[in-house]
């Protein structure tokens, strides 16, 4: 059975950067460039929730937040919060994101993902974003994933608690 920290673990090692050129522990990829912002990670067991500033590297060209960014959102913390109930995380079968109003640059993005159901190979999950300041409904996203029995259990998640939330130069 997966944890809350297990879930905030997760999610923290796909979104730190490091300062280091020769830090071969974090990853520099996809996630990490788009997700590094994300603080004030909370969890309880299928659920996590956590703020993201919205800023230049995640906007598109409207200077709201991108749809692409949203959709990186609902796959990686609805991931996370998958972790935060069950030791396997799966791979996606199915996202699908309600676009509903724009998020703006310069304003904090509140994201809250819930484990709607765990069954013996899927998992759903629901993940909404909203305006931290108005608590307006910017979208709202559901994860479906693909866990197989034989999928290697998320170990060793501790290895990476001393990695800080958020280390970017924003």
């Amino acid at each position: 059975m997966g944890t809350p920290e297990a879930g905030k673990l997760f999610l923290e090692r796909l979104t730190s950067l490091s300062d280091s050129p020769i830090d071969l522990t974090t990853p520099r990829n996809f996630d990490t460039t788009a997700l590094s912002g994300i603080r004030d990670v909370t969890t309880s067991p299928g659920r996590l929730q956590c703020v993201m500033k919205v800023t230049p590297r995640v906007a598109n060209r409207y200077g709201t937040l991108h749809g692409g960014c949203i959709a990186t959102l609902v796959d990686t913390v609805g991931s996370a919060a998958l972790v935060t109930q069950s030791t396997r995380s799966g791979v996606s079968l199915n996202i699908s994101v309600d676009y509903l109003s724009p998020m703006p640059s310069g304003e904090d993005c509140e994201i809250d993902a819930r484990v709607v159901k765990v069954g013996k190979n899927i998992a759903t999950i629901n993940v909404e974003l909203r305006r931290k300041q108005t608590k307006q409904l910017v979208a709202q996203g559901t994860h479906v994933k693909f866990m197989a029995a034989s999928e290697v259990e998320i170990k060793g998640l501790h290895e990476f608690k001393d990695l800080p939330i958020a280390r970017s130069k924003l």
